[in-house]
């Protein structure tokens, strides 16, 4: 009997030693929760044996139960990196099967190839949706975190906006061969037009064209009519433009002899709105004011910031931030019914009861920081003087087996 004693012994040590063990091999894995073997003693009787007499029949595992106290936040310079400060757990997604879900305090984070926010192991994290404003849109939905690279659609260009300053006098004429123009306007001979403006211009797919505005003078200023006039020509990608009205005409003040109307230019691909209000002449040299247009492209991510609440915004290219999810954090009532899943992640059980939802920071549950990591909650110091006392435990519980053996063998020796 005393040898199945010491051999519960040897066994009860060597749990200990393996569990210890563990917590000193993963003492750097982030998110990590330290463990503890628990034990139990064994105790057997007969109904009829005497109890002040009876003796225990030795030890067994009862429990191996995890610390789920936070462990130290370390700082980094990712904005992803992600630590809960108070209670709750990350909710992932397995990459494989989605909705699937695993629950960890592992929070380094990534962006994979189509956007989604990812863990090392291929997770999506996952999140409440939310509108652009940052109210949750559907609190009893939670789906995949996407960071797209870009926002907006592209839209083509249909009006421009432009301000230029055109010169009195000869000097006006730029390289126009003569007043008005004895040859028709080409766009790549500078002696048919007096002045040239760039303008920006977007196709259907955001992209840059190569546009301008040009100006053909077509009268000088008499003593009988002291104005200055000039036929406005648009040319997209070299395609000249047909426009009606494309004149504009000027009083010896440099002011237009009537208010400009907007010309509407047309071509194959384009149609082209140009509005040239305060436009002026006056005796500096041409020159362009200001050029605006209504056409867009979608907008560069340049910048990514997570609040203590989890939740993320995005800003692109200068605009205002927009909403794009909140983390859902999970919790549970009986955190040691949890089944670890490796990779310092959990899983729901029966025992731990369903997981329960919520906003980081609100009901009971932590605060998200952004650029830090929760480290393993080991601490080395204790473990080692665990395995100290794990070591002397198990060198007693086979010092207890060698000397039953050799009570054994010594009885053996005597019958012989």
């Amino acid at each position: 009997m005393s040898s199945f004693i010491a051999l519960s012994g040897l066994n009860a040590a060597q749990a200990d030693l393996t569990a210890t063990s563990n917590n000193i091999a993963n003492v750097n894995t982030g998110g990590f929760r330290a463990s503890r073997t628990e034990f139990s003693d064994l105790f057997t009787r007969s109904p009829y044996a005497a109890s002040r007499t009876a003796m225990g029949s030795g030890v067994r595992v009862q429990n191996v139960r995890q610390s789920f106290s936070q462990g130290a936040v370390s700082q980094t310079a990712d904005t992803l990196d992600l630590a809960i400060q108070g209670q709750g757990f990350f909710t992932v997604s397995d990459a494989v099967q989605n909705g699937n879900m695993s629950y960890t305090r592992a929070g380094a984070f990534g962006v994979d190839q189509n956007g989604y926010i990812v863990n090392a192991g291929g997770g999506f994290l996952q999140g409440f949706p939310t509108n652009m404003d940052g109210s949750i849109r559907d609190q009893t939905d939670i789906g995949r975190i996407r960071v797209p690279s870009t926002y907006g659609e592209a839209t083509q260009t249909t009006i421009v906006d432009l301000q230029v300053n055109l010169q009195f006098g000869s000097e006006g004429h730029g390289n126009q061969a003569a007043v008005p123009s004895a040859l028709a306007f080409d766009p790549t001979d500078d002696t048919t037009y007096a002045s040239t403006a760039p303008i920006n211009v977007m196709d259907d797919e955001g992209n840059p064209v190569n546009a301008a505005v040009y100006f053909v003078r077509t009268a000088d200023p008499t003593l009988a009519a002291p104005t200055t006039s000039y036929e406005v020509r648009m040319v997209i990608d070299g395609e000249t433009m047909t426009a009606s009205p494309a004149s504009i005409t000027f009083d010896d003040e440099g002011n237009p002899s009537a208010p400009f109307s907007t010309m509407n230019f047309s071509g194959t691909n384009w149609n082209m709105a140009l509005n040239l209000d305060d436009t002026e002449m006056s005796n500096q040299s041409f020159s362009v004011e200001s050029s605006a247009h209504n056409g867009d492209r979608p907008r560069g991510l340049s910048g990514l910031e997570i609040g203590d609440d989890g939740l993320l915004w995005a800003s692109y290219a200068g605009d205002r931030a927009i909403a794009l999810g909140q983390l859902a954090i999970g919790n549970f009532s009986n955190l040691q019914g949890l089944k670890s899943l490796g990779d310092a992640s959990y899983a729901a059980t029966n025992a731990s009861g369903d997981v329960v939802y919520g906003a980081a920071g609100s009901d009971g549950l932590g605060n998200i920081e952004s650029g830090a990591l929760e480290l393993s909650n080991v601490s080395l110091t204790s473990e080692l003087v665990d395995l100290i006392t794990a070591q002397r435990n198990y060198q007693a519980s086979a010092k207890a087996l060698e000397t039953s053996s050799s009570m054994a063998q010594t009885i053996m020796n005597i019958r012989a």
